[in-house]
Formats: C-alpha cells, structure tokens, sequence
C-alpha cells in the first residue's frame, strides 16, 4: 500500500489494544522502524512511524508485522490490522480509526479477549483417498480398470475418469470440511475457512478461548487418528487473531 503526502511521515499500522493493557514493543518494525504506541480516549494504536514520500510495505516486512503482533499479543488482547494498513498522519489515525470506529474496537476487544488463533489444515494423502474413492463406486473402478487394458486407446475413458475423479473428489472435500467444522464446533467461537486446493478438505482459522484449548487440542487429537491413513491434521498456533483482523484504517 503506498501513501503519499505532503507531511514527512506517514502511520503504519499493527493493530490496536485498550490503552493500560500495554506499555511497549521491543519488536523491529516494519523497514526496521520503532514501533509507538498512539493513545486516544482509552485506545492505543501500535504502530511504526514512516517516511511518507514514496513508500511502500514489502513483503518481506510480514515477518515483522507478525512479530510484532506476537509481542503485543503476550501482554494485552489486540485487534490486529491487516498487513500492508497504512494512514497518512497521526491526526488521521486518531480521526479515521481511534475515534470514528471506537465503539466497533471496543466490541472486537471485548470479544477477542482471552482466545487465541489456531490454523488448522486438514490434508488428504492423495494416493489414499483416490484408492478409497474407487472402493466405494464401482463406476469409477470398472474405468479404472478398463483405462489401464486399453492403454492409449481407452483416451476418452481416461477423460471420463479423471472427471468423475474430480467430481468424487470435489463432494468428498465439501462433505469431509462440513463434518470437520461441525466436530470442533463446540470448542471454538469462530472460523474463516478458506479455499485450500484440491487435496485439502479443510483449511480455515478458528477462534478459540483458552479456557478451551484443551478441549479444542483432544478434538482434533480424535479427528487425527479417526482419519488416517486418508487425511492428516496440521496445526499452527496459537497465534495472535490475525483472520479476525479490523477493517482497514482507510476503509
């Protein structure tokens, strides 16, 4: 995101706590700026402060903004900002974002306040979910087996099988990401689920309190063994809630 403006320093933005929740950051921020706290009626914006001419955040500067957040994260509930939020001046800050959406922050806050974020994947080992797929339809082996007789003359039997395969894969995920979603329904407060490609039945984040991560660990420790050897489990976190992140300051 780039910002331009006749002031010297722009704002960038990692996220906001309640004001007596954090006293600083010694995390590098983004372009190896400082990172400040910016107050406002009980708010406190964390933020780096940045030249305005011409400046644009990197890739390469996610890493500092997760660490950041990570840091603010140990000590206070934070409603992350996206990666990339950028506001022209201080006064804009606290006009566009500290104040204008202050009652929306305090709400995110409240309900932010003690959970955390765990990435959850849910992955099929290709080999072993097409090997079932074809167990249960007999469709699909009666071509199975006459693509591997006929050799390049079956071209169009091949065809048909690879989108049946697709087809079966396809329901497979939807029904397999319905069914996961609802087995950790009761131990988390929210999800983003978010596409994850073909062999991934599910990938999505999921708020959950701390009171409850336990329960959420032995869930997924069940749903693990109960889906080998077709799918594994990969998990991250917990992390700060960057899925349930504010709005952009400028939108």
């Amino acid at each position: 995101m780039a910002a331009s403006s006749a002031t010297s320093t722009a704002v960038y933005v990692y996220g906001v706590v309640r004001a007596d929740e954090l006293r600083a950051v010694a995390a590098e921020g983004v372009a190896g700026t400082a990172v400040e706290l910016l107050e406002h009626d009980g708010l406190a914006a964390v933020v780096s402060k940045l030249p305005a001419r011409e400046f644009r955040v990197k890739r390469r500067d996610l890493q500092r903004h997760l660490q950041v957040l990570e840091e603010a994260f140990a000590e206070a509930t934070i409603v992350p900002c996206p990666f990339g939020t950028v506001v022209l001046s201080e006064e804009d800050l606290e006009r566009v974002l500290l104040a204008e959406r202050r009652d929306e922050l305090l709400a995110a806050l409240e309900r932010l306040e003690g959970k955390v974020q765990l990435n959850v994947k849910a992955v099929y080992d290709e080999e072993e979910l097409l090997r079932e797929l074809v167990q249960l339809d007999p469709e699909l082996e009666r071509l199975r087996i006459a693509t591997k007789r006929l050799g390049d003359a079956g071209y169009y039997e091949q065809i048909r099988l690879g989108e049946l395969i697709a087809a079966a894969v396809s329901q497979r995920r939807e029904t397999d990401a319905s069914r996961l979603l609802g087995q950790l329904a009761d131990s988390t407060d929210d999800a983003v689920v978010e596409a994850g490609g073909a062999y991934v039945a599910l990938k999505a984040s999921f708020l959950v309190s701390r009171k409850k991560l336990k329960t959420f660990d032995k869930a997924l420790e069940r749903i693990a063994q109960a889906e080998q050897p077709v799918m594994r489990i990969e998990v991250i976190g917990p992390v700060p809630p960057t899925a349930f992140a504010a709005p952009a300051a400028g939108g």
